[in-house]
């Protein structure tokens, strides 16, 4: 629809907008086709229909791309002609094996602001004025996207570090990594929509010296799994990974749900998996994140925050969480993100005594807290608004679990296997048969009280 998200790039872009097609060669192919089926003339004429045919695609369709891909092509053909794209869909439907149908089309066809956007706004928008084209969501003056709390940060911290350049799959302008590129056009780079190389591009950039900043969001990280688990935290490399639209996205749509990157990378050995409550600790942590040598994650929501920004940055302990007390606490409730600041402010005006645990990472976790908090005897309750299953609930309960001694977890540990043999492996990792059973006769030699007996 000569429209995408972000600018197009690379020669592939410029040669599939030239490809033609010859509607000679549509209208003999299905009459070779037909001829071919009912023939009964013998095997000659069979090779010879075959020969006509394949001369004519090899001579007047242009669109050597696709063939080389050991694909037919249909096109161009106008969209906005019912007729003529159900003539060619048809033809298409006809086809033996794959087949690429070029459609052309308009982007927001018949509304004029829809028709003239040439940044993507108009991909997807919040409630507006038809006639104006203007928005109706009016944001505070001191609000911020969080994706333009990051975007501003990592400009300031940008023009102090040179080795920095950022990396997006084709979302400069969701990401909001356009002034960026503006500024820094020699250290920004549009991989298009290809998250699998924007990650591996990093990891090389990093390789050689560079500290990249790859935006990209929660729902779309999920296809660059792979390249983040090898070439990023396998070689312990210095990859800043910004998860945008992290958590619920709304009317984004289902596939866009960003729930899935807590469980799927707290499993990775080596990486940093992190969420800010607000604006200031979002600042804090990617300057964190730069001054780490280790693949470094920082997720953030999609929606505003109050902004204001640091004179200077504080570096974060990694791993560290705080705590927030309100009157005298009954409860501990540990959460992440901006519903810490929430809850803090609706136990206040509930005078509901709480202690709030702002569980900023999620890998590594603060041990040295939990213990803490595990002393206090209180409940306890883990609020997280994404998938509980490898969540940070999942986290907590494997490291409580050896404050009970009935449970004992084996299994491998957090950090990547060698090469070897299965027996030698699992021998080291501590997962052979030997090891199973010196935990069961540890166990069945362990006094028990009436209550376990019971069980």
């Amino acid at each position: 629809n000569a429209m995408s998200i972000s600018k197009n790039h690379g020669a592939v872009e410029k040669r599939i907008t030239n490809l033609r097609s010859s509607p000679l060669y549509r209208t003999v192919k299905k009459d070779v086709k037909t001829n071919l089926n009912h023939s009964k003339t013998g095997l000659n004429v069979l090779n010879s229909l075959t020969h006509i045919r394949d001369s004519l695609k090899e001579n007047l369709v242009k669109a050597p791309l696709f063939k080389e891909f050991g694909l037919d092509y249909l096109g161009p053909v106008d969209g906005h002609d019912i007729k003529a794209l159900i003539k060619v869909l048809e033809t298409a439907k006809e086809h033996d094996g794959p087949i690429v149908v070029h459609v052309v089309t308009k982007k927001g066809k018949g509304y004029p602001f829809a028709e003239q956007d040439k940044l993507g706004k108009w991909h997807g928008v919040s409630p507006f004025d038809p006639k104006t084209g203007q928005s109706l969501i009016k944001l505070c003056t001191d609000e911020l996207s969080w994706s333009e709390v990051i975007s501003k940060t990592l400009i300031r911290l940008a023009f102090k570090h040179p080795e920095i350049v950022a990396i997006t799959p084709a979302m400069a302008n969701g990401s909001k990594l356009l002034e960026f590129a503006r500024l820094f056009p020699d250290r920004f780079f549009d991989c298009g929509i290809a998250e699998e190389h924007a990650m591996t591009m990093a990891a090389g950039m990093a390789q050689g010296g560079l500290h990249p900043f790859l935006s990209i969001y929660s729902s779309f990280l999920q296809r660059a799994y792979d390249q983040i688990n090898h070439d990023v935290a396998r070689m312990d490399l210095p990859v800043v990974i910004g998860i945008d639209r992290a958590g619920l996205v709304g009317d984004d749509g289902a596939t866009h749900q960003g729930v899935f990157d807590i469980a799927f990378l707290r499993s990775i050995p080596n990486l940093i998996l992190s969420q800010p409550k607000d604006a200031k600790e979002a600042q804090n942590l990617l300057y964190t994140a730069f001054m780490t040598n280790a693949p470094f994650c920082i997720r953030y929501p999609r929606g505003t925050i109050p902004y204001q920004k640091n004179e200077e940055f504080e570096r974060i302990k990694i791993g560290s969480w705080t705590c927030h007390i309100v009157g005298m606490p009954e409860t501990i409730l540990i959460t992440y993100g901006p519903d810490v600041d929430r809850i803090i402010q609706k136990a206040k005006e509930n005078s509901i005594g709480l202690m709030v645990v702002n569980a900023r990472f999620f890998k590594p976790l603060d041990t040295k807290l939990l213990d803490t908090l595990i002393k206090e005897k209180l409940p306890i309750i883990i609020y997280e608004t994404d998938i509980k299953a490898g969540g940070l609930s999942s986290a907590i309960l494997e490291f409580m679990s050896q404050y009970d001694e009935r449970i004992k977890i084996i299994g491998i540990g957090d950090h990547f296997v060698d090469h070897g043999s299965i027996r030698i492996l699992r021998k080291e990792e501590g997962i052979d048969m030997e090891s199973v059973f010196k935990e069961l006769e540890h166990y069945e030699h362990a006094p028990r009280s009436s209550s376990d007996r019971s069980l």
